[in-house]
């Protein structure tokens, strides 16, 4: 099938009212959608609501994607891919247009978002998060042991690491979607029946993570090509618990993954501990 021919669609999740562009690829989705087969009222599991319902509910597809509506991939040729993010005020609709997704997706089974350097490991900067539990991770990780081993030595590796996959967000084939829905729902089930105590959102947090072991899986044993993106952050969306126009002016100086951002969350995190 001719990339022109394929059916594509990019799902942006949302809880609660916004103003989407106007643009012929974006459709918006609750993420406490509640018709057919859902999860809608488990509201740890945060925009992966949306993305079960895609799966347990849509007809079969070429190529699925999502975004959230504060952050999008950056789909633009001369984005900066050094860089795993930057903010801007709101989406630019001429981005987002069926032409300029084909040429995107061109020769690729999966676009996911640029990792974003941390400074530190994937296992200690869970646990030093607010609303984070080490010992969640800790449990996945078992699970994965557990119940899909061949996946140990890609979790092993991506926990151990120093750079994360952020925000649930990607496009891929339908044919990668399926698969990946059932190995991550099935981990996060399992999580449930074993943590009776979880914390609100946990199960969108540990999604995050999930993707990157699955996604470090796929590159190293998988037969997909993929490519990795920027992402794009929106303050028009601002609330309290995002306030990405405050962070704008702090990123000019301590750009995303760079020395001079560890360097000053070092002297935070030191400061902080001598508290």
């Amino acid at each position: 099938m001719r990339m022109a021919d394929e059916t594509i669609r990019i799902y942006v999740i949302t809880h609660k009212e916004f103003s989407l562009p106007a643009t012929e690829i974006l459709t918006p989705i609750r993420s406490d959608r509640r018709t057919g087969d859902h999860i809608a009222t488990e509201e740890a599991y945060c925009e992966l609501r949306a993305q079960y319902w895609i799966w347990k509910n849509q007809e079969a597809m070429d190529y699925v994607g999502f975004f959230h509506f504060r952050r999008y991939l950056d789909l633009r040729k001369r984005a900066v891919r050094h860089i795993p993010y930057h903010i801007t005020w709101r989406p630019d609709p001429s981005l987002y247009t069926i032409g300029r997704l084909r040429e995107s997706l061109a020769g690729y089974d999966l676009i996911a978002p640029l990792p974003e350097p941390i400074g530190e490991t994937v296992w200690i900067r869970y646990g030093e998060s607010s609303g984070h539990r080490r010992k969640d991770l800790e449990t996945v990780f078992r699970i994965i042991v557990e119940n899909y081993p061949e996946y140990r030595s890609a979790a092993e590796s991506y926990l151990n690491g120093t750079e994360e996959y952020y925000g649930n967000i990607y496009i891929m084939k339908w044919q990668l979607f399926q698969p990946y829905c059932q190995w991550l729902f099935d981990i996060l089930r399992e999580f449930d029946r074993r943590t009776p105590d979880r914390l609100g959102n946990t199960d969108g947090y540990l999604g995050e993570r999930l993707f990157g072991i699955w996604f470090s899986y796929q590159k190293n044993h998988g037969d997909i090509k993929w490519t990795e993106v920027p992402r794009i952050h929106f303050c028009c969306y601002d609330d309290k618990k995002h306030p990405f126009l405050a962070l704008w002016f702090f990123n000019l100086f301590f750009p995303p993954g760079s020395k001079r951002r560890h360097r000053i969350r070092g002297f935070l995190k030191k400061r902080k501990n001598e508290r």
